[in-house]
């Protein structure tokens, strides 16, 4: 047995699977808006124009909240990855008083930085009427509304944080390939902290129908007329 040989196997197939993964995924919607979000923000923390520095500012990457597979294109079913996102929210707001910058990569709907102590569902349980046509926030939740804009603005507005949120594995790991090689350029000052709950397969999207089945006979009988009570 070729030890050498088999050495080298031990390394190229990962690679080859990583390959394989991102060949058989669909293009990323909002591919070029990310790329110019990712680009803005890392040349201003290359150039620490931030912090006025003058040494490059220290970025880390938070992933949060859980992933979906799709089991069809046009997706109706999946698997979910559920994650409340809280860690990675907490994490992220502990990083920006230790004074990193934080790309806070996301599941849609999940735990946001700066919002774990308002209640599950803030726009209506935070805000109440004055009148047919003034809103204000409800006197009970005013503090921790006030605290979670301040934090929120103070952070995005100083451009420290930058938010990106994604859906589906294919999503997840396209634009935390994106982020990795826009942090390349920071050295030793860029860090990841995934807290992401990363599902571990995959259908390819190849592999995938185009329309779930039932969809398709339903519509058929609706079209040949055939309805039912």
């Amino acid at each position: 047995m070729d030890a050498t040989n088999n050495s080298e196997d031990i390394y190229e197939t990962p690679y080859a699977e990583i390959d394989s993964f991102f060949d058989s995924a669909p293009p990323l919607r909002d591919g070029t808006n990310i790329r110019s979000k990712l680009k803005d923000f890392i040349e201003m923390h290359s150039s620490s124009s931030v912090s006025g520095s003058g040494g490059v500012n220290r970025v880390v990457c938070v992933t949060s909240g859980g992933t979906t597979v799709p089991l069809e294109r046009r997706c109706v079913r999946y698997i979910d990855n559920f994650s409340s996102g809280y860690r990675g929210a907490a994490s992220t707001e502990y990083f920006l008083k230790a004074g990193y910058s934080v790309i806070f990569l996301y599941r849609r709907g999940t735990c946001q930085p700066f919002c774990r102590s308002l209640p599950d569902d803030p726009l209506l349980e935070c805000f109440e009427f004055t009148d047919e046509s003034n809103i204000q926030v409800h006197q009970s939740h005013f503090e921790a509304v006030k605290r979670a804009l301040t934090g929120h603005d103070a952070a995005v507005a100083g451009g420290f944080l930058l938010k990106l949120p994604f859906t589906t594995i294919f999503e997840y790991l396209q634009i935390l390939q994106l982020i990795a090689i826009s942090m390349r350029s920071l050295g030793p000052s860029a860090m990841f902290y995934l807290a992401a709950a990363a599902s571990d397969f995959y259908v390819p999207w190849k592999s995938m129908v185009i329309f779930n089945l039932l969809k398709l006979f339903a519509q058929f009988l609706c079209h040949s007329g055939c309805f039912w009570r």
